[in-house]
């Protein structure tokens, strides 16, 4: 059986998933290994992963679980054979964790990938490349050097279409950020799904021709048409000395459209214009001269009126010509994506990885129709359950992977397991489709293999919270239904095809309606939204922003710690304006009382740093020394570094003269930095760390550390080379963000596709609105399937997202397209109100147009106009037996602001003491030269002859010995390492015995003392010494040092004598040192600047 399970947000499905994962474990010895659980993240894995131990160890150890008498039920046990039988699954998970298998989606394909690589073409020991961004860069660096090849003529034609198609729009001027973000549509499912078939028809030249050419040839003849129909319109009229104003509507006269069709514009006729074919009396008003109006029907008569039907036939029908110069309009795309694919393709080649992307696509081909034993036997493994959760952000070809091992589990009366939410699907960016959960899954298998099962509980929110979500969520998608389906009933689909989209919005918010459990019922919690008004974007945003603090302040004296708080927002950027709203107001409104530290992946973007900012203008600096902007930048970068003020030409500031270009670093920094230029990019850049650490800010050290790991990471992936660096940093790297640490008393900003899955007390949402539909600013592609002729030549044609394909061949693609967008930003308004657990603040802007004496949204047009429109709706559903509450009731629509409760003051909590945590305010750096070395062989391995190597060996073995009775230990451990074999061993015992008891050593070896062997003596500035044995006794200090040569050295004297200086100063009185000759049985005692010599 495959069981469904539809899990709103906070209902639970975390604890609903590891009950079921228990019942399995529960099944027979072993059941771990033949389940996999697959998840989209790899925090969510740990988290899965860390629950089910947890749950196995309370449990076993008979601590309260919530699964005892789910398990005994189940298997008809009592308590303690659940507990017993949990301990030993519990063992064995432990004892064999790498079976223990829960995972990642692309984690699974990746070891599935392993067992094709030569089916795929791929060599052994392939990389997996997860920097999509670093791929592109250098495929597009290639694709644009390349330009000036003979074979690259076609490729350098569409260039220039694409940049003459940016320069008809208005777009801004800047080629290879264009194609980059043009070249990502090569990572979308719907272009990989055909892209062979689309790189086979770019291959075919004279078809390619022949099919453009066919495409403009129907544009040209609807033009040329549309144009003599407007002339010979105009010469009728002249012939008749008539003008267009001499009709009816006078200067707005419908006939001004032969004018506009004359000269070439594809203007659509009104319906004025169309009201006038066939209908004389439509050209005159009654107060026309009865002589204007005999020319006028004579006119009429003599052509004009079919002109008038010739132009409404023409344009009552122009699928073909839209069609057309919709894919004309981005028909250059084609060839474009293809070169970079295939530069894409030579860098997987070249580099032997694979990209993460890929992986999906590639498995997908290799194992299509392929049936679960031939998979089970090239990987080696076999499992009898899967458990997918996150459905709703599974992609089509996912699907298409896991469906075959899904049917064998199913073809074998097997459980397995399905959880998801199609309200929670935010990532269809990343190729996730919601109608695998919505309908697909029932479509490929039978109704009696099919369980679906809706968790209705919410055990997140307080009961206003979810009381409100109960009832807008059953509003707004009403509203959004209405506007979707006003445009969808004007279209040219059919009625079957419109059937398909009239209900799928409210539909997919069918379960949205949850119950407050009673542990909740109690809790009442808070909801407020503040429509904020003002003339544009700007001012309402900058009102949000300012009042945060208060906000925040409000929240701290009802008792919230910053830690409870979550700021969510939609864009990177916004956070960043949330990140410094909030670091300005705290510097200029400082406060004991108050607390407006923030933490934030997304906002806290490594570039941001001022430190960082001057490293990279240093290695610009370094780059191209002779650029005197490079210089002035990196100098202007030191002062701002530095707090000092920028001098006038010619002053001295900070040892700085800036009139003198030879001296605009003082020496010493000019002369380190001269001497870094010679090294690599990673030792460059630790170089300027090393030089400049102390001036860095201690709250900045964080981001040099990151961005020391970038060029770390960098270097080892692509290659040392500067320039490359700063250019992959300008395009990629600048937008790297730091990850911040979990529990840090600070308020959270994150973007809501960041927060799907976490909870927090509070949640506020400063900026609450966003499209309903795609931005026209962001272009959007879609690839699609024409069916008709003369189009259906290519598989596939990239066309631009508009409204005007409504009037094409591509309208059910739009009106799809439009569906899915419409659904993706309900979707994120459900994740982002649903976060909150306690506590959710809204602020929007005011809809520009509502009825003043009803308050209702004149025309809803955006989020905003939407979620007023549903706060404004009265809702008499009943559902699950409860009565939804009445939003209207809560709303003040006069001044704008929607509040359910009251501001809610938490339950202070005793905080667990656990490990206390130090911080590290500075990070130090180590020059090449004292650092550790890494050893590349074993220590005395490949010793020149044997007495070095019996040296070596002694040295160490003496090292672990503190009195005689470790001697057979140690030397054992060599034997058995394979160093020496039992002979040698037995002789090597003898002989050390022998040593230790020669007369001035054994009292060393007698147990008497506190042994230290090999022990660091530190003495500031990183530095340490490290003699071979120390013994002590009260304040009576031995230190021994083996020698094992074959004669004796008095430079070793220096050696000893400076550990005896080091050790005096730790505060021990009587020292003494002693060097031993191993081999020559000789020990010598070193004391003041004399050697003496005791045996």
């Amino acid at each position: 059986m495959l069981t469904v399970y539809r899990a709103s947000a906070g209902a639970g499905k975390t604890h609903k998933l590891t009950g079921e994962y228990l019942t399995l474990l529960f099944t027979g010895p072993g059941a771990f290994r033949r389940i996999l659980a697959v998840t989209f993240t790899n925090k969510a894995t740990d988290e899965m992963k860390t629950r089910i131990i947890d749950e196995l160890y309370n449990l076993a150890s008979g601590k309260k679980s919530d699964y005892v008498e789910l398990l005994g039920s189940t298997y008809s046990l009592t308590e303690t054979q659940v507990r017993k039988q949990a301990a030993k699954i519990l063992i064995d998970i432990l004892h064999d964790y790498s079976a223990f298998n829960i995972s990642t989606i692309d984690r699974f394909f990746q070891q599935t990938m392993r067992a094709f690589t030569r089916e795929i073409g791929l060599q052994g020991g392939y990389g997996i490349e997860m920097d999509q961004e670093l791929v592109l860069t250098t495929a597009i660096d290639n694709l644009l050097s390349d330009l000036e090849k003979p074979e690259s003529k076609d490729l350098l034609g569409w260039l220039l279409r694409f940049a003459e198609d940016k320069i008809e729009n208005g777009g801004e001027w800047n080629l290879r950020k264009d194609i980059m973000s043009l070249s990502r549509e090569v990572f979308k499912e719907s272009y990989k799904a055909f892209s062979e078939e689309v790189g086979r028809d770019i291959e075919d030249k004279k078809a390619l021709d022949d099919y453009k050419n066919a495409l403009y040839g129907i544009i040209r003849s609807v033009e040329t048409a549309a144009k003599e129909l407007g002339e010979r319109g105009l010469e009728i009229l002249a012939e008749y000395a008539l003008k267009p104003t001499d009709f009816k509507g006078g200067s707005r006269s419908p006939l001004t459209l032969f004018d506009r069709l004359a000269q070439g514009e594809m203007k659509e006729p009104s319906a004025t214009f169309i009201g006038l074919a066939d209908n004389l009396d439509g050209c005159f008003t009654k107060t026309t001269p009865l002589g204007a109006r005999q020319i006028i029907g004579c006119a009429f008569e003599d052509g004009l009126n079919d002109c008038i039907k010739g132009i409404v036939a023409l344009f009552g029908d122009l699928t073909a010509y839209n069609t057309a110069r919709e894919i004309v309009r981005y028909y250059y795309t084609l060839g474009i994506l293809t070169d970079v694919s295939r530069q894409i393709a030579a860098y997987r080649e070249e580099k032997n990885v694979m990209l993460i992307a890929d992986t999906t696509e590639l498995l997908n081909k290799v194992i299509g129709g392929s049936d679960a034993p031939f998979i089970y036997e090239k990987t080696g493994t076999h499992v009898d359950h899967y458990m997918i959760d996150e459905f709703q952000d599974t992609s089509g070809m996912q699907w298409n992977n896991f469906r075959p091992l899904i049917e064998e589990s199913l073809a074998h009366n097997r459980d397995n397991l399905i959880v998801g939410d199609v309200k929670q699907s935010i990532y269809r960016f990343r190729n996730s489709d919601w109608k695998l959960l919505d309908e697909q899954v029932q479509a490929d298998f039978s109704p009696e293999e099919v369980r679906e099962e809706t968790l209705k509980d919410n055990w997140r929110s307080c009961r206003n919270i979810v009381m409100f979500n109960n009832a807008l969520f059953t509003t707004l998608p009403g509203v959004l239904q209405g506007m979707y389906n006003e445009a969808l009933s004007a279209s040219s689909l059919t009625e079957e095809q419109r059937a398909a989209y009239f209900t799928k919005i409210m539909s997919a918010y069918d379960n949205s309606f949850q119950q407050v459990p009673p542990p909740f019922r109690e809790k009442e919690g808070h909801v407020r939204i503040e429509f904020l008004s003002g003339d544009d974007e700007k001012d309402w945003k900058e009102e949000a922003l300012e009042r945060l603090p208060g906000v925040l302040e409000k929240l701290q004296d009802n008792g919230y710690a910053l830690k409870d708080i979550a700021i969510l927002v939609r864009t990177n950027q916004e956070g960043a304006q949330v990140a410094d709203t909030l670091l300005t107001y705290k510097e200029e409104h400082p406060s004991d009382h108050y607390n407006y530290d923030i933490i934030s992946d997304e906002a806290l973007f490594v570039s941001g740093s001022t430190a960082v900012r001057f490293l990279v203008s240093l290695l610009r600096y370094l780059k191209n020394p002779d650029d005197r902007t490079n210089e002035q930048i990196a100098l202007y970068s030191y002062w701002i570094l530095n707090a000092v003020p920028a001098p006038d030409a010619g002053s001295q500031t900070n040892s700085i003269e800036c009139g003198s270009r030879a001296k605009t670093f003082p020496p010493e920094i000019a002369s380190a930095l001269q001497g870094l230029s010679r090294q690599s990019l990673y030792e460059i850049t630790e170089g300027l760390f090393r030089l400049f650490s102390a001036d860095f800010p201690a709250n900045e050290q964080v981001f040099v550390q990151a961005f020391l790991d970038m060029v770390s990471e960098y270097t080892q992936k692509e290659s040392a080379d500067l320039s490359r660096f700063l250019k992959w940093w300008d395009e990629t790297g600048c937008r790297k963000t730091i990850a911040t640490p979990d529990g840090q008393n600070a308020v959270r900003i994150l973007t809501v596709h960041k927060s799907k899955g976490l909870g927090f007390k509070v949640v506020i949402i400063p900026f609450g609105d966003w499209e309903i539909d795609h931005k026209p600013t962001k272009p959007v592609i879609l690839w699609c399937h024409p069916e008709e002729k003369p189009f259906n030549r290519l598989h596939l044609v990239p066309v631009r997202y508009s409204q005007s394909l409504a009037k094409t061949i591509f309208a059910a693609d739009y009106f799809k397209e439009r569906l899915h967008a419409f659904i993706d930003n309900l979707n994120t308004l459900y994740v982002a109100f649903t976060r909150s657990k306690e506590e959710l603040v809204v602020f929007s802007p005011r809809p520009k147009k509502i009825k003043e004496e009803t308050g209702e949204v004149e025309k809803i047009s955006s989020l905003t106009d939407a979620l007023w429109a549903g706060l404004h709706t009265e809702v008499s559903d009943t559902r699950a037996g409860e009565r939804l509450i009445s939003l209207p009731a809560s709303f003040d629509t006069g001044r704008g602001v929607f509040e359910l409760g009251d501001w809610w003051r938490p339950v202070a909590k005793t905080e667990e003491t656990g490990m206390q945590e130090v911080g590290m305010s500075r990070m130090n750096s180590i020059s090449p030269d004292d650092r550790l070395q890494l050893r590349l062989h074993g220590k005395g391995f490949f010793f020149d002859n044997a007495r070095r190597k019996h040296g070596a060996l002694m040295h160490e073995v003496l090292s672990r010995i503190r009195t005689r009775k470790d001697i057979p230990q140690a030397v054992e451990r060599y034997r058995q390492e394979g160093v020496i074999d039992r002979t040698e061993a037995a002789a090597l015992v003898s002989r050390l015995e022998e040593l230790l008891n020669m007369p001035d050593a054994a009292p060393w070896y007698d147990g008497t003392t506190r042994v230290l062997n090999e022990v660091d003596i530190l003495f500031g500035n990183g530095l340490s010494k490290r003699p071979d044995r120390v013994m002590i006794t009260d304040d009576r200090v031995v230190v021994v040092d083996y020698k094992f040569g074959e004669h004796p050295d008095q430079r070793y004297h220096r050696q000893i004598r400076n550990y005896l200086k080091l050790i005096r100063q730790m505060g021990y009185k009587e020292v003494e040192g002693f060097l031993w000759y191993v081999e020559l049985s000789k020990i010598e005692a070193v004391k003041g600047g004399y050697i003496f010599v005791i045996r």
